[in-house]
């Protein structure tokens, strides 16, 4: 009787850990709803859409083009402006806000997905130009910067 217990709490305790804050809503699935998987639906779809790749469409490679290269546009470099940049700028560093953080229970955020339509890795929306970015394992691994309308480069 005590296996019993000892496994039915075990195994609540592995449910209420996993589930906080990363449970991925059936209407955002991409194993759900087909029109998300990048698998099936080609406009979504950089193998399949040169509309959506940089190594396609210049107009979003930083590479070819200067307005979205933070080398290049001073307005998109965190080097330069500290209110993008989470590393200098506390209030919107996850480690010392932990809204932005995908394992706090109330945390409201975006998810990650690999070509298999698993999840990979969580984002935080910190500000309408900044975004912060956890692989699977909820470590912060970086985040984005918006470049243009809909553009956004990794540090």
């Amino acid at each position: 009787m005590k296996k019993i217990l000892f496994t039915g709490a075990f195994f609540l305790l592995v449910i209420s850990k996993t589930c906080i804050g990363q449970s991925v809503d059936y209407k955002h699935d991409p194993k759900i709803d087909n029109n998300l998987s990048p698998n099936i639906n080609a406009s979504i779809n950089p193998d399949k859409n040169s509309n959506i790749n940089p190594k396609f469409n210049w107009n979003i490679n930083p590479a070819h083009n200067n307005d979205v290269n933070p080398v290049f546009n001073s307005t998109i470099n965190p080097l330069n402006h500290f209110e993008l940049n989470p590393d200098v700028n506390k209030t919107l560093n996850p480690m010392f806000h932990n809204e932005y953080h995908p394992k706090n229970p109330s945390w409201k955020g975006l998810y990650l997905f690999n070509k298999n339509d698993d999840v990979i890795g969580y984002i935080s929306v910190a500000t309408q130009d900044l975004m912060l970015c956890f692989d699977s394992a909820s470590q912060w691994t970086g985040f984005f910067v918006r470049a243009g309308n809909g553009i956004y480069n990794f540090f």
